[in-house]
């Protein structure tokens, strides 16, 4: 997919305000290069003069590395999958040692569902360290959503929160028409993240990228192919993809 430079800007910009990063913060960059949010861990601390802590692919790849690192560095920020989160816990619930995170302000999950239990699991080891769950295509320059969790969800399902800064979102039908609260349509973006389309892929630019009817003349929405649905207090929930 090809993203604009205004678009990871401002995508840059939402992980500071939403993280509220500072001078003082630190984050380790243990996601590849060739993935989408290698962008923000690399670039969102120095917006503000903040510090990167590059791990090497052995810890990124090793459940309890970069929980690890983040004691030995006082890391404030730190990013996992789920499953690897899943991993760690399962770890130290069977009794490995369990590093202390006195720094860490926020644990960003991503790239997968996280479950409900999950969540119940680590904020009984940290409760005042809150999860913020990041939803987000890369046609959108990454993450167009974020859910603070900061204590029991309270449902099934763990919501992915609402839209970032300067971003739309749209639950829709198949006629492009919203849908009520708590009915279940496919999710659209729409603002300064979607992004340009596909490199020489023409017909699947036009099939996923589409004029947004609701938004400034020229604006476009990205069709995710989500199933979403929005919760009473203003929160999306994720149901799964349409084609599953």
């Amino acid at each position: 997919a090809m993203v604009r430079r205004d678009g990871m800007g401002n995508h840059l910009l939402a992980k500071v305000e939403d993280l509220a990063m500072a001078s003082g913060d630190s984050l380790v960059f243990n996601a590849s290069p060739a993935f989408d949010i290698s962008v923000w861990q690399m670039l969102a601390p120095l917006v503000t003069g903040g510090r990167v802590r590059v791990v090497d692919g052995q810890t990124a790849l090793d459940p309890k590395g970069p929980f690890g690192r983040v004691a030995d560095e006082e890391i404030s920020v730190l990013e996992v999958v789920p499953s690897m989160l899943r991993t760690a816990l399962d770890f130290w619930d069977a009794g490995a040692p369990a590093p202390a995170l006195p720094k860490l302000r926020h644990l960003v999950v991503t790239g997968e569902v996280l479950p409900a239990e999950l969540c119940s699991r680590w904020l009984a080891r940290h409760p005042r360290i809150p999860l913020v769950n990041a939803y987000g295509p890369t046609e959108c320059s990454d993450d167009v959503t974020h859910a603070v969790i900061g204590s029991e969800p309270g449902a099934s399902r763990v919501p992915i929160g609402e839209p970032v800064r300067n971003t739309r979102l749209y639950v829709l039908d198949a006629w492009l028409e919203p849908v009520p609260v708590g009915v279940a349509g496919e999710l659209y973006v729409g603002g300064a993240g979607v992004g340009r389309g596909y490199l020489g892929r023409s017909s699947l630019t036009a099939e996923r990228f589409l004029p947004d009817p609701y938004g400034p003349a020229g604006a476009r929405l990205y069709r995710t192919g989500d199933l979403a649905v929005w919760r009473p207090d203003g929160a999306l929930d994720f149901l799964g993809r349409i084609d599953d």
